[in-house]
């Protein structure tokens, strides 16, 4: 008859052969590292970027590879489509973190550059796209207006926000919108980890 192993001799089985990398744990405590200081730079008031710069330079070679690593995880992980014109407020401090990461690689502060236009225009096209789905969607709009003023009274007013018909439709083509948008910018961040050097 077969000995039944507990759980607990199969798990002391599989660890026995596991031998724990000190390489690969240093490694990724210098990338968890890098992505807080990046994190610190971005979201504490008080973070200067030239306390930043002094810290990230007080590494070298493979640790500051490693550091660099955890950064531009953090860096590009900021950079997302904005929802609102106020995204200029903290968008100036992600510059700023890559051009720390960057070191002054100028094909990364041209990128960079661009991309402030590319989230201006992003946030054009969203408003373009609300007012021509609202003025499209007026006589609909208008007419259902009509019919629920016979039911409410002639001072009900129907806004295009409270109808869920357009708001489906209006969803539908925003999303469409950020697609596009998303799909570029996703291209934009490969490029930037080959100007870096990152995976």
């Amino acid at each position: 008859m077969a000995i039944i192993k507990s759980a607990w001799e199969l798990a002391m089985e599989k660890t026995e052969n596991l031998q724990a990398d000190p390489k690969k744990i240093k490694k990724e405590q210098l990338v968890k590292e890098g992505r807080q200081l990046a994190a610190t730079f971005l979201m504490d008031i008080d973070a200067t970027k030239e306390g930043t710069v002094k810290q990230y330079a007080s590494y070298a070679g493979e640790e500051r590879d490693s550091v660099k690593e955890g950064m531009v995880i953090t860096f590009l992980s900021n950079l997302s489509l904005p929802r609102s014109a106020a995204y200029k407020e903290s968008f100036s401090k992600v510059l700023e973190l890559g051009e720390i990461i960057g070191d002054g690689n100028e094909e990364l502060k041209e990128m960079l550059g661009q991309l402030e236009g590319f989230f201006s225009q992003y946030l054009e096209n969203q408003e373009d796209l609300i007012e021509r789905m609202k003025q499209q969607f007026a006589p609909h709009l208008q007419q259902k207006q009509a019919q629920l003023q016979q039911q409410y009274g002639p001072n009900f007013t129907l806004r295009p926000e409270q109808d869920p018909e357009f708001m489906k439709l209006l969803d539908k083509q925003l999303g469409q919108l950020d697609e596009q948008y998303t799909n570029i910018l996703n291209q934009v961040k490969d490029q930037i980890k080959q100007i870096l050097g990152v995976e």
